[in-house]
């Protein structure tokens, strides 16, 4: 039996189809982000940011200090409330900002020479003025430059801009979001619309940072509006919620049941930190996101605790919200393709909801109930279920009284025993598919066993699977490994030079991220590093 909490891998690619969009998401002092979906891969570890600081070379001010800079930005900062201690929370601590912050650096252009420029092309000049400077952004770095007078701020390329008036934590997280491959955030209020160049519904879920300004934000003691935590979505997509904290509704067969939610905010709350619940067979990344957000940390700014259902469609959650009532509050109550939610209670760190889902009885994509009679629901070909209409719509013309009493088949026939007592007479072959698909009816059902997230891999990649986190795609064999060698790991450990889990003779770390001290051979250790290398690759994102 499958687990409910599922953390089995499928490796081969579904039809994908595209459906319409519901809604885009931008604010009028953020820049319109391309419509296409930045593939985002899981975030680990320690990500080093190089932060530039540009002068206009017709604006002398100095706004602020670089040290200020490294405290919003960087470990330099931990503790007083700063994008170090942002990425810490909302990764579980899985991610860590490193900046390296340079300048004052002034620019060979005036301001209004950089206005008419692309945003890419202002990022850009910064940057070679750093490198004319003696500044060269290492290898893997990401970029945050910023200006000294108010002009642009937003994204471009993975690289993020900040003038004075973005130097706070709700604009730079949201900015810097983009840069790990976050997509704007929309609600299916199509009536909103945040600005003439945004489309309708996007920035429109406020319990999420990539709705940017239009977020239920806070006030921080040292770098301006606090913004708010990312949505279940957005950890989901950059692996920062553990596989043993993601529940596929139904993957285990199961298709009614109540479900006790953990806060996204409280991880050390029991329960899932939030539920898949799919229904499109066609299309394992169409399905609903539940998620339970309370009105602490960075979503200290929200207005009560709630429970969220999101669509999730083409890549993208959109915010259910009760279009007809005042405040269009989100969705607690929600029956729509064959499923039900139900909002029961929200009481500290639980969540109570009720869910029930056809999906369990759906056939896989190319697969129909064979319907030989009312609630026949085993899955078969198309071209199977038309035979069994038509032999069962010839039924009385191959009966005759027989030794098999008045339903013996005429000669050439044979009864069908689709199911027990199925007398309809058919041709000796068809009786041998319908026992054959019998026996394949439970792999031809329930599309929720094959439903991933946003971490799909593509065919012939399966999660390596090292931690509970480790959502790097690898060939089965790798994933089988490493199993081994988490199942040996301590008779490989040996008090030594690095330590009590200095590795024996032969050995050394896997070190498939940060911390992972199982010991392996030096050729697991460099395949383990390459497959690294390979993540953004083997991740299947919608239509791909």
């Amino acid at each position: 039996m499958i687990s409910l909490l599922n953390r089995r891998w499928v490796s081969r690619r579904r039809s994908l189809r595209r459906l319409g969009v519901l809604a885009a998401t931008g604010l009028a002092a953020i820049a319109v982000v391309p419509a296409t979906h930045a593939a985002a891969v899981p975030a680990r570890g320690t990500s080093g940011w190089s932060v530039l600081l540009c002068k206009f070379n017709d604006v002398a001010a100095q706004p602020q200090t670089t040290t200020f800079f490294g405290q919003m930005f960087g470990s330099a900062g931990a503790g007083m409330g700063g994008l170090y201690d942002y990425y810490s929370d909302q990764s579980y601590g899985k991610l860590r900002i490193s900046a390296a912050v340079r300048g004052w650096y002034t620019m060979p252009y005036t301001k209004a020479q950089e206005a008419p420029k692309s945003r890419w092309d202002k990022i850009n000049d910064c940057v070679a003025t750093a490198a004319s400077g003696g500044y060269a952004v290492p290898a893997g770095n990401r970029i945050a430059v910023i200006t000294n007078s108010q002009q642009d701020s937003g994204s471009s390329g993975g690289r993020v801009i900040l003038d004075p008036g973005a130097w706070n934590i709700r604009f730079a997280a949201h900015e810097m979001g983009h840069a790990y491959g976050l997509d704007h955030s929309y609600s299916n209020d199509l009536t909103y619309q945040n600005a003439s160049w945004s489309a309708p519904g996007e920035y429109d879920d406020m319990w999420d940072e990539m709705s940017a300004q239009h977020v239920y934000g806070f006030n921080t003691t040292s770098f301006g509006n606090g913004g708010v935590g990312f949505n279940a979505f957005d950890r989901d997509k950059l692996g920062f919620i553990p596989m043993n904290r993601v529940l596929t509704f139904g993957a285990n067969g199961v298709g009614s049941s109540t479900v006790t939610l953990a806060p996204l905010q409280v991880p050390a709350a029991s329960g899932p930190l939030v539920v898949r619940v799919p229904f499109d067979p066609s299309d394992p990344f169409h399905y609903y996101s539940v998620e339970f957000q309370r009105k602490v940390g960075w979503s200290q700014g929200i207005p009560a605790d709630t429970v969220l259902i999101h669509m999730v469609q083409n890549g993208r959650p959109t915010l259910l919200r009760q279009l007809a009532v005042s405040g269009k509050p989100p969705v607690q109550h929600l029956s729509a393709n064959g499923v039900t939610i139900n909002v029961n209670s929200v009481s500290g760190n639980a969540a109570s909801v009720s869910i029930t889902s056809n999906i369990v009885t759906r056939c896989l994509q190319g697969y129909v109930w064979r319907e030989a009679r009312a609630g026949d629901l085993v899955c078969v070909l198309p071209s199977t279920r038309t035979q069994a209409w038509a032999d069962n719509a010839a039924a009385p013309s191959r009966w005759v009284v027989g030794p098999y009493g008045p339903h013996t088949c005429i000669q050439g026939y044979v009864w069908r025993e689709a199911y027990a007592g199925d007398d309809v007479c058919v041709t000796p072959s068809n009786r041998t598919l319908a026992a054959y698909d019998n026996t394949q009816a439970a792999a031809r059902r329930n599309p929720a066993r094959f439903v991933y997230g946003p971490n799909t891999c593509t065919p012939g990649n399966v999660w390596r699977e090292a931690d509970l986190s480790d959502y790097a795609c690898v060939a089965p064999s790798t994933r089988s490994q490493a199993s081994y060698d988490n199942s040996v790991k301590t008779s490989r450990w040996v008090l030594g030079p690095y330590g009590p889990h200095t590795c024996i003779q032969g050995y050394v770390w896997r070190e498939a991220f940060p911390g992972d001290d199982v010991c392996v051979t030096p050729a697991n250790r460099s395949l383990t590093a390459y497959d690294n290398t390979q993540v953004a690759v083997r991740v299947l994102r919608p239509g791909g």
